[in-house]
């Protein structure tokens, strides 16, 4: 296993574990910010070919570049974005915010208003799913 500090009001660190050939990242309690080349392009190497990535999705884009920037949370979009940009297969969006009803979150993932599924490149195949209580997801 292997962590990086991540950008949050207080510490936070994301993790990646690697067992028989397979990866997974923990990255939550992040905000990734777009603007910061430099800081995507480090996520992006950390999450490089992950089989899954878990990702911070709190607020919407819009959200997380102005009313919520420094907030220590992500969006969805960039959750895609840097998945893409690492080449990972599945994304799954966790600590949606919890004023969010379950059709909100069904939303989300439909791709309205945010567009998740609509988000990725066709030609970069990227599963996303967004957590629930139990779910189960197998590498």
């Amino acid at each position: 296993m292997t962590g990086t500090a991540q950008l949050h009001g207080n510490d936070s660190f994301g993790y990646r574990v690697e067992q028989n050939g397979k990866s997974v990242i923990y990255t939550t309690d992040s905000e990734h910010k777009p603007e910061d080349a430099a800081e995507m392009k480090r996520a992006a190497d950390f999450f490089r070919d992950a089989d899954l990535v878990i990702f911070d999705a709190m607020y919407s884009l819009a959200d997380s570049v102005s009313v919520k920037e420094d907030w220590g949370h992500s969006s969805n979009i960039l959750g895609v974005e840097l998945c893409q940009m690492a080449g990972a297969k599945s994304l799954c969006l966790f600590i949606m915010k919890p004023v969010y009803s379950d059709e909100q979150i069904d939303n989300i993932l439909a791709g309205k208003p945010f567009a998740s599924r609509k988000s990725h490149d066709p030609a970069r195949p990227l599963r996303i799913v967004t957590a629930y209580d139990g779910l189960v997801i197998e590498i």
